[in-house]
């Protein structure tokens, strides 16, 4: 395929895709937003981001089972009456048992790698590649550095010709949402950050450090999904932000969560829904925590973005100057 093809095919496949945006992992929007508005850069090579291959990892960490859940759920409400914690924190205090314990998790997630494999739907076809995610605790969720570099696989053209591989990076450095495209910088259009940061007020982890942001919790209720039951919360940031959980009754784990964004002004905002799944569970548990093994995203009602991790590493040595600017991995 010729240059401008290729750059046209990327076009049709931003303006044509069956969703616009996405983020959560939640970067979808940014993703095709930068291919449509940044072509001009598509076919340019410079400093190349290979993805780390995915290894078998074996984990000997452990997290509460079900009868272990409801041993420690009674101990959490004989402190209940102690602590005088809303029906909503008593139930996300259990939530982060379940997921390995605050400071646990403190520890183990203070430095993130995640790699494995996406992928986006469009009115086009699935678009499939490789996925690296890497991040670094701050004070709070909002200000946690955050980077994300995929390589994604258009496929074969009409003339069964395959067309060159897409090197995507976009980044948070603490301040500002940055991005680049096989090797060039590029800059963000208007939504695209919006979507990038969204994983860091609206994800599960947002929900296990709500102490620590300032979140306020609130009890919606019980509601049975699919066969579970689960417990319905709403968790709305210091910054005004709202997030719809649910989590199983009997295992406190995550099951999905909903939230709006507001991408473009003017604009109705955009709802988006993530499914998390913690199959196969020799994957699951990292450093004894949880962790979702596989995520789903919808958008507006619309599956639009799946995310499978094969390897994590977490405590993870991580030179902070990645979350800067490009440079060799």
């Amino acid at each position: 395929m010729s240059s401008l093809l290729f750059k046209s095919s990327l076009l049709s496949l931003a303006y044509h895709r069956r969703s616009s945006s996405a983020g959560i992992a939640l970067f979808l929007a940014s993703v095709f937003i930068f291919l449509a508005s940044n072509n001009a850069h598509g076919t340019q090579q410079n400093r190349r981001q290979p993805i780390p291959p995915d290894t078998a990892r074996k984990d000997d960490g452990k997290v509460p089972n079900e009868k272990e859940m409801a041993k420690a759920k009674k101990q959490e409400e004989s402190k209940t009456t102690q602590t005088k914690l809303t029906q909503a924190e008593a139930a996300i205090e259990l939530t982060i048992i379940a997921y390995g314990g605050r400071k646990q998790l403190e520890i183990a997630r203070s430095a993130i790698q995640e790699s494995g494999t996406i992928r986006l739907a469009t009115d086009q076809g699935d678009l499939s590649g490789n996925y690296l995610l890497r991040s670094m605790r701050k004070e709070k969720s909002s200000q946690d550095l955050l980077r994300v570099d995929l390589e994604l696989s258009p496929g074969e053209n009409a003339q069964g010709q395959t067309t060159p591989a897409i090197k995507y990076v976009i980044g948070f450095n603490g301040a500002s949402v940055w991005s680049a495209q096989n090797g060039q910088y590029v800059n963000p259009r208007a939504g695209a950050d919006i979507a990038f940061r969204a994983q860091l007020g609206h994800e599960y982890m947002s929900l296990l450090r709500y102490k620590e942001d300032g979140s306020k919790l609130d009890y919606v209720g019980l509601e049975n999904v699919v066969g579970v039951d689960t417990f319905v919360i709403d968790m709305t940031t210091a910054e005004g932000e709202k997030t719809r959980f649910w989590l199983s009754t009997k295992t406190y784990r995550v099951l999905h969560c909903e939230y709006e964004l507001k991408l473009v002004e003017g604009q109705p905002p955009t709802k988006y829904r993530v499914d998390y799944y913690y199959t196969p569970s020799s994957l699951a548990v990292v450093q004894n925590t949880l962790v979702p093994v596989r995520r789903e995203m919808k958008q507006d009602g619309k599956f639009v973005q799946e995310i499978k991790l094969t390897n994590m590493t977490y405590s993870a040595k991580i030179d902070p100057e990645v979350f800067q600017h490009l440079q060799e991995q």
